[in-house]
């Protein structure tokens, strides 16, 4: 009754599909079935191949250690991978489930099968299925890893971003902690000294407060536009509203409105002579941009020294140029110009304060309008800052 079992088993096995009962029986009477549990080795790699295996229920994978070549399941046949032979174990046989199996010697096998072709033919047509199961089980491979691979990439870009994020948020709390309470501080004793010893002072010395409370008011106004600007731009709220206008023009506004400033410092503001040149671009996102860089130039300029703006042609774009022969910076500045967790800012000739938030702004700014924003410098030689816009569409 058993060999009736397993001869009707065989005869579901794909190899076994055309193989005469005579050659079955004979296979039936020399298996040995075998019970295996979850975890445990039927062949380990590096053996010599003396047996193949039938699969009657249960699964199991041929692996290598953690790469996994195939799973077999019910009627599936196992030697060396899957082929029938006595060479060296390639991989190694591990059950996935509590397993049960026929166990066959091989030189029997061979002794039994040797002239019967069905089995030869068998074995061919399991090797092709198995070879297209491979296929198919390779392909997904490719899919899962290149699925992987593009969430990784993910993953890294949310990570900078967040970096980025958190380093934004330090810059505010910077700013918010110290750079607003300090001037907000001065005003309120300059404030303090107008109110209480107005009388005690010399129209010479009102002057000087009234004149130090309009300087510490501009900049705090100055400041906080920067910083609204910036906030607006990283929450993704501030978009540029691009419209053909002459770029000199522009720039001209922005010189006169320095010029006030620059004589106070002794410091020669000019605008280098150019053919007027229509960009496309945000207006008053520009406008921010020379305001920053021709502040800064100033700022970092002594007495008798020269701020120059000039506009030239460069392709299919304009190129701003804003030049000092002011303090310059070091290597080591320059590397952290324009990142928001190393930025900083340094004392201009006459102790102006700063945050380094403005160039960071600059740089969104010329970067959201289509351009590209460098910079050059050496201590004690000067500074000189470029960035372009694109031209209108009939400049081009």
């Amino acid at each position: 009754m058993d060999l009736e079992r397993r001869v009707s088993f065989l005869k579901k096995v794909s190899i076994f599909c055309e193989t005469p009962d005579e050659i079955l029986y004979r296979i039936a009477e020399n298996l040995v079935e075998m019970e295996v549990s979850e975890g445990d080795h039927i062949v380990l790699k590096g053996e010599l191949g003396d047996s193949m295996y039938i699969i009657i229920d249960g699964r199991v994978k041929v692996h290598d250690e953690e790469y996994i070549f195939s799973v077999l399941k019910k009627g599936d046949v196992f030697g060396k991978y899957y082929l029938i032979d006595k060479k060296e174990r390639s991989a190694t046989v591990t059950a996935l489930s509590h397993s049960f199996l026929y166990r066959f010697n091989q030189d029997v096998f061979y002794a039994i099968t040797k002239n019967e072709n069905t089995v030869i033919k068998g074995i061919l047509r399991a090797l092709v299925e198995r070879l297209r199961d491979m296929n198919i089980a390779e392909e997904q491979l490719a899919t899962q890893n290149h699925e992987i691979l593009r969430q990784k990439e993910e993953l890294e870009k949310q990570k900078k971003e967040l970096l980025e994020l958190n380093a934004t948020k330090d810059k505010f709390f910077s700013i918010i902690a110290h750079d607003l309470r300090s001037p907000i501080t001065t005003l309120i004793s300059l404030s303090e000294v107008l109110k209480t010893d107005k009388d005690a002072l010399s129209p010479e010395e009102q002057n000087d407060v009234l004149n130090s409370v309009y300087e510490l008011s501009r900049n705090y106004l100055k400041l906080l536009d920067n910083l609204l600007q910036w906030a607006n731009m990283q929450t993704g709220r501030l978009n540029p509203k691009a419209e053909t206008f002459n770029v000199q023009d522009l720039a001209n506004d922005v010189a006169q409105f320095y010029q006030v400033y620059a004589q106070d410092k002794q410091i020669i503001l000019r605008l280098a002579s150019s053919e007027p040149m229509a960009v496309h671009a945000d207006k008053n996102m520009v406008r921010t941009i020379l305001r920053n860089i021709v502040s800064n130039a100033i700022k970092y300029t002594a007495p008798q020294g020269v701020v120059e703006i000039g506009i030239s042609q460069t392709g299919r774009f304009a190129e701003v140029c804003i030049k000092d022969n002011g303090l310059g910076m070091t290597p080591d500045i320059l590397t952290k110009l324009f990142d928001a967790g190393l930025a900083s800012s340094t004392a201009g000739t006459a102790n102006e304060k700063g945050t380094g938030l403005g160039l960071l702004l600059c740089k969104e700014f010329v970067e959201k309008n289509g351009g590209r924003i460098r910079v050059e410098s050496e201590r004690g030689i000067g500074s000189t800052f470029w960035f372009t816009l694109p031209l209108s569409l009939n400049d081009r």
